[in-house]
């Protein structure tokens, strides 16, 4: 197994290598956007929020929310 370290390469507190998060749920992603759950998963299923499947399980990268935020920068909120 490959050890994995942060942008830094240092060591987390547990004396592990810490891997940074490439991948968040829809839970995490409302939380960072204060707004409800509910909200994360139906602009997903519209195809307003990209998301990434792997098998039955929906995650969102940092760059998919980035480009839901800034597509709001042009025209806002239809």
């Amino acid at each position: 197994m490959t050890a994995w370290a942060d942008d830094e390469g240092t060591i987390g507190a547990s004396g592990a290598p810490s891997l940074a998060r490439f991948l968040f749920t829809a839970e995490e992603v409302a939380q960072a956007l204060a707004v409800s759950t509910t909200l994360v998963r139906q602009l997903t299923l519209s195809g307003d929020l990209p998301c990434r499947r792997i098998g039955r399980l929906v995650r969102y990268t940092t760059a998919d929310i980035e480009s839901f935020v800034h597509s709001f920068d042009d025209r806002g909120y239809q």
